[in-house]
């Protein structure tokens, strides 16, 4: 897959995302995004992007979803997901909500495992240990989509090329739809912005004197500050009523400090990914 950040074609990223999302807004019907019925739903595929956000290596990944749904009469509705996490709806707040969050985030291997092997891009960067996430959500449920804001901390002290990083932290704004094509086809968009204290800034794109070292890479130390701009799009079609395809493009283009890391290969990049999906 070739990456979109080295052409002239995106000279805007964050207008053209924003426009594009805004303009589905307006010509499509919205529709309601959740079922008030239990379910299960396990699935999987392939996911081509970039090894990590800003790399300009591309590879394919294994794409694997689960999703578990337990709508609840007097204590809101429980959501278990994977890669997502665990999902607290609190009841009572319609048309505004709150969510507590449970979330995993699994590090960065400086040997990054795809389906050809293992890619030695960040070779002498050293490995970023996996946390566990707590955090919480903010929405508000309009007509034509949902408003949310959401933060996630990590739950323990991370270290990184020596460096003692602290807990990082990240923030994310923006705006959810789901949209009626048809009765088998549905189409959601998610765009949003990511702002990332200065721990999570470093943990993605600075570089210590220590691996500075051991690297090609020149010693960084980003601060805390917007991290990038983000649209989603995906496609399910219902196949039968037990059995879906859905498949999706992610585009994100960094800002701020992000942009100038020397581990930032492409200041825009994209991914895709097709799953098969079976609904108990």
């Amino acid at each position: 897959m070739t990456t979109i950040g080295g052409s002239n074609f995106l000279k805007h990223p964050v207008t053209l995302i924003t426009g594009a999302t805004l303009a589905l807004a307006m010509v499509l019907p919205a529709h309601a995004e959740d079922s008030n019925e239990p379910s299960v739903t396990v699935g999987g595929g392939l996911a081509v992007g970039p090894l990590y956000e800003g790399a300009s290596h591309y590879a394919a990944f294994p794409s694997l979803k689960f999703k578990a749904v337990l709508p609840t009469e007097n204590w809101g509705k429980f959501t278990a997901a994977f890669p997502d996490g665990l999902r607290w709806d609190l009841p009572g707040l319609s048309p505004f909500g709150v969510a507590l969050l449970m979330g995993y985030d699994p590090g960065r291997k400086e040997r990054i495992h795809t389906l050809d092997g293992r890619d030695n891009y960040l070779r002498g960067m050293g490995n970023l240990d996996s946390t566990a996430l707590v955090g919480a959500e903010a929405y508000w449920v309009l007509p034509a989509g949902r408003l949310f804001v959401r933060g996630l901390q990590s739950t323990q002290n991370r270290d990184y090329g020596g460096q003692s990083l602290g807990r990082t932290a990240y923030l994310e704004a923006g705006v959810a739809t789901a949209y009626a094509l048809s009765s088998t086809l549905t189409l959601d968009s998610t765009l949003y912005g990511t702002w990332s204290n200065e721990n999570d800034m470093m943990a993605r794109f600075g570089v210590t004197a220590q691996q500075a070292a051991r690297t090609r890479f020149d010693e960084y130390h980003p601060g805390g500050g917007m991290r990038d701009v983000t649209l989603k799009l995906g496609l399910t079609w219902q196949w039968q009523p037990q059995l879906a395809l859905e498949g999706g493009v992610k585009t994100y283009a960094l800002v701020s400090d992000a942009r100038n890391s020397p581990l930032t290969g492409e200041k825009v990049g994209a991914g895709a990914y097709l799953n098969a999906l079976y609904r108990f």
